[in-house]
């Protein structure tokens, strides 16, 4: 994407980033690609798609590459536990029958 324009900043002190990228064509069918070359480092590096902000919908696909199928799943069972009727924040996060 020879037109990118590509912004940091966030939180220096404690690491967190936030990256705005503006690359490929005005439809937005190059998100997915982008996505992937921003989120996949980051679990090698111990790091992760989110910080203070939450997961959300539009990190929830990529919630995998910073958290192991156990963080998850203790993640859902915390879920499971507070909200056992599932009322608040259907699906954000996880989908949960």
């Amino acid at each position: 994407w020879p037109d990118a324009v590509f912004f940091v900043f966030g939180h220096l002190g404690d690491g967190n980033l936030h990256l705005s990228i503006s690359a490929g064509p005005a439809d937005g069918s190059a998100r997915p690609a982008i996505e992937q070359l921003v989120y996949a480092p980051l679990g090698p590096l111990q790091g992760s798609i989110s910080g203070e902000h939450g997961i959300g919908l539009e990190k929830k696909p990529y919630l995998s590459l910073c958290r192991s199928p156990d963080e998850i799943e203790v993640m859902k069972l915390l879920k499971r536990s507070l909200d056992p009727g599932n009322i608040l924040n259907r699906g954000k996060i996880f989908d949960l029958p």
